[in-house]
């Protein structure tokens, strides 16, 4: 591909095919099992602590993360890890669970269910009927004090993000419950995602909704804090872990189906730079039982790995010549067009209301005009005719009288 075209059918999710053919197939048949159970279900608890989720589309949003689940898969399958024992921390709709549980892992799913009352009633219920076993936070506590079994893989999959005050406590029950040489899979959102550079660039702000955030339930349940990569990497190392490996992608722009204009060249930066794409996910390994520790050196950049080259191939050559970093200046150049643009409305719409005030006085003038002259044609009519009338009975009545007149003088005659 060499030109850079205005639109872009994104032809999700068969554009991940080619890089994910054994992982796809599972992901789709989690996801439209998951979706099924999930109709005609109140999710209304879900947003009491989190107002972002009010009337949110959740079927969507299962779909679109079809993109989170073949990278987990395929991550895994890479490292040889086809089967174990598996937990899926802060599971939500079980999405994943139930991926791997029908690949053959035996998964523990936790959540805090009977906190969202029946609202995953219809997952869990799938859930359960392929061998997942359920677990409540209520139960086992978000540190899984109560728990005492250990995984050859932990997911923590779209958790670490809602985590107030620090992740320590988070990653460190999810290393303990780990079985040494066993795999921690984390997906988060990538704090300076391309769109997140944009909105600062505007002087917006990429935290959550501050009224929506003031006004919440306690606690509060929403974004908390978003990481980029070297956090991840650092964060990852503080417990220990080596073998890490990053993967970046997007996911909710296959919402969208044809990306259009911004939108195509946003997205060909992101191919073309892993760092500002919008969903971070890492791989890393709790050391095995007589592992020598030693300390990862490495850059963070070198522990990057892009296996969405389905993308990279259909770049167009012509973004070769665009700046590989994100231009802010460009940026504020496109707020200050758009700020002209809405100035010029402004004046458009001041000058678009005086017309139509204009012409509302007229037409209101006009009919006013025409009002006074109808009365003055029925004035000017019953005038007219009034002296007509008067004309016309005036010598009668005179006649009429004098006749009168006379026929009494000859009366008083003949009296006499």
């Amino acid at each position: 591909m060499t030109e850079l075209r205005e639109e872009l059918n994104l032809d999700f999710p068969a554009c991940l095919e080619a890089d994910f053919p054994d992982d796809l197939p599972g992901a789709r048949s989690a996801f439209e099992s998951i979706a099924a159970a999930i109709a005609g279900a109140d999710f209304a608890p879900l947003a009491r602590r989190s107002p972002a989720l009010n009337g949110f589309d959740w079927r969507v949003y299962l779909r679109c993360s079809i993109a989170r689940m073949v990278h987990a898969g395929a991550a895994l399958r890479r490292r040889g890890v086809l089967s174990g024992r598996m937990l899926d921390y802060g599971s939500y709709f079980g999405n994943f669970a139930l991926m791997f549980a029908r690949a053959g892992f035996f998964v523990d799913a936790v959540d805090s269910y009977r906190t969202y009352e029946n609202a995953f009633d219809g997952p869990r219920r799938v859930l359960a009927e392929s061998g997942v076993q359920l677990l409540d936070f209520g139960d086992v506590g978000y540190d899984l004090g109560e728990l005492d079994t250990h995984y050859d893989v932990v997911l923590c999959m779209g958790v670490i993000e809602h985590m107030p005050s620090s992740p320590r406590p988070l990653l460190d029950t999810l290393n303990r419950v780990l079985v040494a040489g066993g795999h921690l899979v984390i997906d988060t959102p990538n704090l300076v995602h391309l769109y997140n550079r944009q909105k600062v660039a505007r002087g917006e702000t990429v935290l959550a909704d501050l009224q929506a955030q003031y006004e919440t339930e306690l606690p509060f349940e929403g974004h908390h804090r978003e990481y980029t990569i070297p956090e991840l990497v650092w964060l990852l190392r503080r417990i220990g872990h080596h073998q890490i490996s990053v993967e970046a992608f997007n996911y909710s722009s296959y919402a969208l189906g044809t990306l259009c204009a911004r939108d195509v060249h946003n997205h060909w930066n992101m191919v073309r730079d892993p760092t500002m794409r919008e969903y971070l996910m890492t791989v890393s390994a709790k050391p095995a039982i007589g592992d020598v520790a030693v300390r990862d050196e490495r850059d963070w950049r070198s522990l990057i790995e892009d296996p969405e080259q389905s993308w990279l191939r259909s770049l167009p050559a012509v973004m070769a010549e665009q700046p590989t970093q994100v231009d802010v200046d460009r940026e504020l150049q496109i707020v200050r067009v758009q700020q002209n643009y809405e100035a010029v409305q402004h004046e458009v719409n001041v000058r678009d209301q005086m017309i139509r005030d204009l012409h509302d006085r007229l037409v209101h003038e006009v009919q006013l005009r025409d009002e006074i002259i109808d009365g003055l044609r029925r004035e000017q009519d019953w005038m007219r005719s009034g002296w007509r009338r008067f004309v016309i009975r005036q010598p009668r009545q005179r006649v009429a009288s004098a006749a009168g007149s006379a026929t009494d003088r000859a009366s008083n005659e003949r009296a006499e």
